[in-house]
């Protein structure tokens, strides 16, 4: 009975050692794959991440959950349960910004749910097309933007400089002939005709601004004041047009590190678009919150929407469904934010109004990825 017991034992031994080397063999062969490969349970919880996985993801030693690596994996991993496979893009900034390709695959060994996660850096293909894509776009935008600046600009600053002299003149009339109403009449129109001038004038702004390179002037940003201050400015057309707006932030929230200019710039365009959406009034209503990595700031109006054709070109340079617009207000929304490495989501459908919701990365988040690199 001894010497079975003794057999039996050398055999599970060498079992153990034979199985030992396999698991060596596989894990050499996993971290020789050039895409990282991540195993998972249902709560995001890392069970296994070959070594390319902690290059790309900056894994460390300690626990960290894939929800945390990956925003958004986690609705990702619930629709992958309902089914046998998923295929997602994510877009990541630490270690570096990256765009990543990810294959979700649900295996069931009885534990609950385990996911295997096939991670590919796409970002010189996704970077590679939009360039080129971009650059066809500004270069034709330039040409056009440029002709429309010299043919408008140029007259446009002599008809503001004679509208000033007239302003004056009409002034001094006044004095001489205090409550004359014909001189009163006058000083209306040419006000007015300031008011378009300073209207074309910012039309070229508009064209310019959409070509530039955006570089904005970072610092840390409470992303709030710029809202206020925008909402100030908007105060007296909000009330002419009959929209209410209601802010709701969850406090406290986080900086942004952005530029607070742009920042107001961008509110006022998203604010702007949602009123022109309304024209027997209605209702905005911006919501604020933060999560671990961005602030999200939502705008949702009651206006009449946008129906799927309106969605596909939505950002397109020059598509507008206005008969005084110039179709650049999208874009611009959307350069900001790209400067800002965030991101814009836009929900809508006719009769049903519209949620555009802008995403900032927060400003702790990227002194935390420095101190982390740190020496």
């Amino acid at each position: 009975m001894a010497a079975a017991d003794g057999d039996s034992i050398a055999n599970l031994l060498r079992k153990n050692k034979r199985l030992s080397r396999e698991l060596s063999r596989m894990e050499t062969v996993f971290n020789a794959i050039r895409s990282a490969i991540v195993v998972c349970d249902c709560a995001g919880e890392i069970i296994f991440a070959n070594s390319y996985a902690g290059d790309l993801l900056g894994i460390g030693a300690a626990d960290v959950s894939i929800f945390k690596l990956l925003p958004g994996m986690d609705a990702a991993v619930s629709d992958a349960a309902r089914g046998s496979y998923a295929l997602r893009e994510f877009e990541i900034s630490y270690p570096e910004r990256k765009m990543l390709s990810a294959q979700i695959i649900p295996f069931d060994f009885g534990d609950g749910g385990t996911f295997a996660l096939i991670l590919n850096d796409v970002t010189r293909e996704k970077l590679s097309t939009e360039e080129r894509i971009e650059s066809e776009k500004l270069s034709s935008l330039l040409n056009l933007a440029s002709g429309v600046a010299h043919e408008i600009g140029n007259p446009l600053n002599s008809i503001n400089i004679h509208l000033q002299l007239a302003m004056r003149r009409l002034k001094k009339l006044a004095e001489k002939l205090p409550g004359d109403g014909l001189v009163e009449g006058v000083r209306e129109s040419v006000e007015i005709c300031s008011s378009e001038v300073s209207r074309l004038d910012s039309i070229i702004e508009n064209f310019l601004k959409a070509l530039r390179p955006m570089r904005p002037d970072m610092a840390d940003c409470d992303p709030i004041k710029p809202l206020a201050e925008t909402l100030k400015t908007l105060d007296a057309e909000l009330e002419n047009l009959g929209v209410s707006v209601a802010v709701n932030v969850d406090a406290p929230l986080p900086t942004v590190y952005a530029d607070a200019n742009l920042l107001k710039q961008l509110y006022f365009n998203i604010l702007h678009n949602a009123m022109e959406a309304m024209d027997a009034g209605g209702d905005i209503t911006v919501r604020a919150l933060a999560d671990d990595d961005f602030v999200k700031i939502s705008f949702a109006d009651t206006g009449c929407g946008i129906d799927e054709d309106g969605m596909s070109k939505l950002f397109q340079p020059y598509y507008t469904t206005k008969t005084d617009g110039h179709g650049l207000g999208m874009t611009i929304i959307q350069a900001i934010v790209r400067a800002h490495g965030g991101k814009i989501d836009v929900e809508s459908g006719p009769d049903r109004g519209t949620t555009v919701t802008v995403s900032f990365p927060r400003a702790h988040r990227r002194i935390r990825t420095l101190r982390q690199n740190a020496p």
